[in-house]
């Protein structure tokens, strides 16, 4: 299950994911992101909270993909807050899939990923 809870902060949101994400989850949250996306007036930045996480049915983990990679410059920093070592790990992974900074923390680090988020995000490294 996917639920979105919008700040008052209209350039930040927050999802929750619990269980195991379908294409359903996908079908009903996508529609909202966009809508969040088009309310900021700068990129958006999201805290996803990952309780009782436990993965994605094949098709809704391609959704997840297509999404990120349509939208992969519209997001500004993402806070992935877990549970457990595969999450963080899986964060590490989705990293490339967009052009947001992402960073995960521990359940128990829930203020510092919120006190980030609110930061701004660091410039670009430049290439030689």
């Amino acid at each position: 299950m996917i639920t979105i809870e919008h700040s008052t902060d209209r350039d930040l949101i927050v999802m929750r994911a619990s269980g195991t994400l379908t294409t359903h989850d996908y079908d009903t949250a996508i529609p909202e992101l966009e809508h969040a996306l088009e309310l900021s007036e700068r990129p958006l930045r999201v805290m996803i909270k990952l309780e009782d996480f436990q993965g994605w049915e094949i098709g809704a983990l391609w959704r997840e993909l297509e999404f990120d990679l349509k939208y992969r410059n519209d997001f500004g920093r993402i806070a992935v807050i877990g549970e457990t070592q595969l999450e963080e790990w899986g964060t590490t992974l989705s990293a490339p899939f967009t052009k947001a900074e992402m960073r995960f923390f521990p359940t128990n680090r829930t203020d510092e990923a919120e006190a980030w988020l609110r930061q701004a995000p660091s410039p670009p490294a430049e290439t030689t």
